[in-house]
């Protein structure tokens, strides 16, 4: 991108005086190599959109890499990393912690205190491949593990019970109670929490009768587990609250195109539509007030081993030349209420 003359001064100091809280969450799809030029990519991406807060995904070196990018251009960022999830932002990190499938940083924002956790949970038992009749990537000895992500011979598996078995084997449900429980105890000490990204399970808001028909769901609606325990929580998520119908405005987050990609790599059913929003952002529903919300990517998604643009509804924040992933990101905004 062309730097403007004003593109050296601290996104921090761009922020208006009710201290908006510009919350990008992103899955940089191995740490940003898989496109040429990826760290700069990501890094444009956080200029362009003046985001203050980074959630990432998949950010085994990116973290580091993209803050010295930022620093290089004039733009001071603090991070955190644990080994696949990382935080950047312009505000003071206080204190941080590593989840295991969780980064977690406590900040200050104008004497307030945000709790933010950068989230990408297990990939494997990918539930959401049953009903349209590709293995979920289960091992051995395990049910289904015969199939690893290929197509299964006798075709979409969608009984309910087989599909939450699956779901909960992965250890998401279970990983998203832990966040739970540390996000009550951040949230009894007076902070404010926001959590985002990747989650690779889809929203029980997402998957209801009046989709049961469409993305190849093959007549399923299913609550999944992980979002279910998250709203019943009093977390809110971001772009169902702003965007409530799942049919206009579905929010399909995976598989993304990419034109630099060859399309192999991007879908990994390729005989099925197996897109799906499992990109999130979360904010509990103490203390932070939802202002905007928008998806971050191309115009386009990947339909039975094709390139597809989307005809829905959906907000989009920006859609670059160039992008850096196989998902598509969420930019949130918020302000403290009180």
């Amino acid at each position: 991108m062309t730097r403007n003359e004003d593109e050296s001064s601290s996104p921090a100091a761009q922020l208006p005086a009710g201290r908006e809280l510009r919350v990008l969450a992103l899955n940089v799809w191995h740490s940003g190599s898989k496109v040429a030029g990826g760290t700069e990519l990501i890094a444009d991406l956080i200029v362009s959109n003046r985001a203050s807060i980074v959630l990432l995904s998949e950010a085994t070196t990116a973290t580091t890499s993209v803050a010295a990018e930022l620093a290089r251009r004039g733009y001071e960022f603090n991070a955190v990393s644990s080994s696949d999830t990382g935080i950047l932002t312009v505000f003071p990190i206080e204190d941080s912690a590593d989840l295991r499938w969780m980064v977690k940083a406590r900040l200050t924002v104008d004497g307030k205190r945000l709790t933010v956790y950068s989230a990408h949970l297990e990939f494997r038992w990918y539930a959401s491949n049953l009903p349209r009749g590709y293995g979920p990537g289960v091992p051995p000895p395990d049910e289904f593990a015969e199939y690893n992500f290929e197509k299964i011979p006798c075709g979409p598996v969608t009984d309910l019970a087989t599909i939450q078995w699956v779901n909960a084997a992965s250890g998401r449900p279970e990983v998203i109670g832990t966040f739970l429980a540390d996000a009550k105890t951040e949230l009894a000490q007076g902070s404010s929490v926001i959590m985002a990204g990747d989650l690779n399970e889809p929203s029980a808001l997402d998957w209801t009768p009046a989709t049961a028909n469409l993305f190849d769901h093959n007549g399923v609606a299913v609550a999944w587990e992980s979002t279910r325990l998250l709203h019943e929580a009093g977390f809110v998520d971001a772009y169902r609250s702003m965007y409530p119908n799942p049919v206009t405005h579905p929010g399909l987050t995976w598989p993304s195109d990419n034109a630099e990609v060859d399309v192999a790599e991007l879908a990994w059913a390729p005989e099925a539509d197996e897109r799906d929003r499992v990109d999130f952002v979360f904010a509990h529903k103490t203390g932070l007030e939802l202002d905007t919300v928008g998806i971050v990517g191309p115009r386009g998604s990947i339909v039975r081993g094709a390139r597809q643009p989307e005809t829905t509804l959906d907000n989009f924040a920006e859609s670059p030349s160039r992008w850096c992933s196989d998902h598509k990101g969420i930019l949130a905004t918020y302000r403290f209420t009180g």
